[in-house]
């Protein structure tokens, strides 16, 4: 593998970051949009924890990427997130005064840190960078590099319950998350129905984080209803877990 890999071991490229050490974090697959770059390097401010440059979204990063407050992904990660913080005030508030912050209540991250339109997006500056032709070996790398990165920052920060969009990956995030070891102990899975259509499938483990996989924040999970109820069982696991 090249450098570009090799540094994924070390780096916290492709998030937005904030807490480290908040018992929630939240995955996404990889940036989408346009307002990315393609770029190996962190494009957040960042603060040093444990010896890891951490990303985050400070104040005067949102007042100079006014942007922010419209994309929607994040727009519906503040609303779970004002449900499983009984936050009183509105979605924007939380996402302008604690959203992401160095001191937050979450952390989000993405399996893959490379910024792409949608899920088959492959272009020549994505090859340029990385020196691989196919999105799919680009995300096999990632697997065994990055994940690794991701496996010793559970073992460091203790997160306690991580949301993971998009259940068809449900692998990927075992084995970020859970480490290798994720097919050799004894998994319980629940599911919680947020509507006629979407469920969230639940995964414990001893001794690791609990996985709430949950639809995409796309054409998915788009009701207000089904985000606030995602916000109560991520806070009802959170609650039973200091009960």
């Amino acid at each position: 593998m090249n450098s570009f890999y090799n540094d994924l071991i070390k780096k916290l490229s492709g998030m937005d970051g904030g807490n480290i050490s908040a018992p929630l974090w939240l995955s996404g697959l990889e940036w989408g949009g346009a307002d990315e770059k393609v770029t190996s390097e962190i494009t957040r401010p960042t603060h040093e924890v444990h010896g890891y440059c951490v990303p985050h979204l400070s104040s005067e990063w949102k007042a100079e990427n006014l942007n922010f407050y419209k994309w929607q992904f994040d727009q519906k990660i503040a609303k779970i997130l004002c449900k499983a913080f009984e936050f009183e005030g509105e979605y924007k508030q939380y996402m302008k005064n604690h959203y992401c912050n160095f001191d937050s209540n979450e952390f989000k991250l993405n399996l893959f840190p490379l910024p792409c339109k949608n899920m088959n997006t492959w272009t020549a500056e994505h090859v340029e960078l990385t020196k691989t032709k196919i999105k799919y070996h680009y995300q096999t790398h990632c697997s065994i590099t990055r994940f690794k990165l991701f496996n010793a920052l559970v073992k460091e920060f203790a997160p306690k319950v991580i949301v993971c969009f998009g259940p068809k990956y449900v692998e990927e995030y075992k084995m970020a998350f859970w480490g290798c070891i994720y097919d050799e102990i004894e998994c319980t899975e629940g599911r919680v129905f947020l509507g006629i259509k979407n469920e969230l499938k639940i995964l414990k483990a001893r001794g690791l984080p609990i996985l709430i996989l949950a639809p995409f924040l796309g054409r998915n999970l788009v009701a207000n209803v089904e985000l606030e109820k995602l916000g109560e069982v991520i806070k009802s696991n959170l609650s039973a877990l200091y009960s």
